[in-house]
């Protein structure tokens, strides 16, 4: 076990080496030498960007995984830095059999009585574990995901050092809270605990299973739950090549213009119909399997969103496609991002000068992908602080948009998904969450309107028995009693037009064939309250006194 101290030590000889122990000390001063500082950096011929990610890999799983998830807040870092961060990798050399099999013995049990064979030579080895390929006694073949022993104790260690660093530099800058250093740690503390759960993978795969499977050939494997737990996952091992080898794609008969259609569509679903989505799409955790399918792997890193907020993005998305600026912006509220009023304007011009770079593109040509990219760097000019699961959104999209270029350069989003975007967009109009809210919020304004004579009667009976003194005349009293019956019938036609199109939203939700009955029954509410609504409106502006 590593203690706090020795870690730290050890943390400090890897920043002094890589070029930052002048930083370091500013930190914590007095904690590094003048020895120290006088060594010549063995690097110091790379950027600092470089070094940054060097030093990060050498610090190991910890660190990689926190640069990992920096690198999504595009509104914070320069591009360079994000470049950089962007190449991290975990690969480390594999532990041998020996330190591994007692932790896989501990939830499979025997291996010998459990497994045909259990290749003692991992096929894939990270910071966090490594995957061994077996055969279960029935003949199924699978990929064995175990935890390295010792990792978690690493982590917790480290976890509260970077929560120190964390603190240290809000204290030390304060023009640093913006960013809200202590805050990223507490999320990444949270999002690094998920991963270590095994188990917690196994239930995402679950969850995320039916989703995926509603869009043709794409698929999540199979979990053995039976041998599986916190730190051993056992699932399905499918054969494939990597989504982003064009060449072996086409290698095995698949289309690489479909796996990128099919990928989009995807997450595009995942996103904005689940608010769910598996939130690390790179070339290893997808893959495309011998019959053209494609295949999600590794369901550590998945972001969920909140209802409202699916509704934003299918908003900003629309408005990205259609050069609205106001939609973009009002997405942006909706998404928590606090833009004051005095910036407001300038705000709007700027992103306006981003989408006049696009608008001129035909559909064809248009490039999201890159737009998508030019959006961090404007809410960094304005110092507005992001929620993560918008960065996640941001990344991931325009990770899977660089993914589906590269498999086919004639691939383009407005024309592919575009569509779909907007199916989906009616879907959710007609879904029965938004019903259920139409309804609890025509019901609110049903009791608004009934609650009006009892409020009314308890005014008048005040009035009379002297509570509160109303100086009127009587032909006041007519006319409020006149305002009152006509503002209720009003109300009253309003709510049964709104009563007739929830119901005929309801049945043509249930049933959306042409021919059904309820289909016809739709059309024919709605028919009935475009009527009603065009006769009373005739009312109001056409009949003399109807007010």
């Amino acid at each position: 076990m590593v203690t706090r101290l020795r870690r730290y030590s050890q943390i400090a000889d890897v920043l002094i080496k890589y070029g930052f122990g002048i930083a370091l000390e500013q930190l914590h001063p007095g904690t590094t030498s003048r020895r120290l500082f006088r060594r010549k950096a063995p690097v110091s011929d790379l950027s600092d960007y470089e070094r940054i990610r060097l030093a990060l890999e050498e610090l190991g799983p910890t660190f990689i995984k926190f640069g990992q998830i920096v690198s999504t807040r595009r509104e914070m870092l320069p591009p360079e830095l994000i470049a950089e961060l962007q190449k991290l990798t975990d690969k480390v050399p594999s532990l041998s059999f020996g330190e591994v099999q007692p932790t896989i013995e501990k939830y499979c049990g025997p291996i010998n009585e459990v497994f045909e064979y259990l290749e003692e030579t991992p096929i894939a080895a990270a910071s966090l574990s490594q995957v061994h390929r077996g055969m279960l006694r029935d003949g199924t073949l699978v990929a064995v995901k175990v935890q390295r022993p010792g990792i978690e104790g690493l982590i917790e260690v480290d976890l509260a050092i970077l929560q120190s660093f964390a603190e240290r530099i809000e204290s030390r800058y304060p023009e640093m809270k913006i960013y809200n250093p202590t805050g990223m740690v507490r999320e990444f503390a949270i999002q690094i605990r998920r991963e270590l759960d095994f188990a917690n993978d196994g239930r995402n795969a679950d969850r995320l299973r039916p989703i995926v499977s509603e869009v043709p050939h794409v698929r999540v494997p199979d979990i053995h739950w039976h041998y599986s737990g916190k730190r051993v996952l056992v699932m399905e091992y499918i054969t494939g090549v990597r989504v982003d080898d064009v060449a072996s794609i086409r290698l095995i008969g698949a289309n690489p213009h479909d796996v990128a259609n099919r990928g989009t569509k995807c997450y595009i679903k995942q996103i904005l119909k689940y608010g769910f989505f598996h939130a690390d799409p790179h070339g290893g955790n997808l893959l495309v399997d011998m019959s053209g399918d494609l295949v999600f792997l590794d369901f550590g890193s998945i972001a969920i969103i909140r209802s409202e907020r699916k509704d934003a993005i299918i908003t900003l998305l629309l408005g990205i496609i259609e050069d609205d600026v106001d939609e973009i912006v009002d997405s942006f509220v909706d998404l928590g991002v606090n833009i004051e009023d005095k910036f407001m304007e300038s705000f709007k011009d700027d992103l306006y000068t981003i989408l006049s770079e696009y608008s001129g593109q035909s559909i064809e040509e248009f490039d999201l992908s890159g737009l998508m990219n030019q959006i961090p760097g404007l809410l960094n000019r304005y110092h507005l602080q992001v929620p993560m699961n918008l960065m996640q959104v941001i990344k991931v999209i325009a990770m899977v948009l660089d993914t589906g270029k590269h498999l086919d350069p004639n691939f383009h989003f407005s024309t592919e998904v575009g569509p779909y975007i907007k199916e989906m967009e009616i879907e959710r109009i007609l879904s029965r969450d938004t019903i259920r809210y139409m309804a609890k919020e025509t019901m609110n304004i049903v009791d608004d309107v009934l609650s009006v004579p009892k409020s009314l009667n308890r005014a008048l009976t005040k009035a009379t028995d002297g509570s509160i003194n109303i100086d009127v005349a009587a032909t006041d009293i007519l006319h409020l009693s006149r305002s009152i019956d006509r503002a209720s019938n009003k109300m009253l036609v309003g709510f049964v037009v709104g009563a007739i199109v929830i119901g005929s939203s309801m049945m043509l939700f249930l049933s959306p064939e042409e021919t059904s009955v309820p289909y016809n029954l739709a059309l024919f509410g709605y028919l009935s309250a475009f009527v009603i609504g065009v006769y009373s409106v005739y009312r109001v502006w056409k009949i003399p006194g109807y007010e």
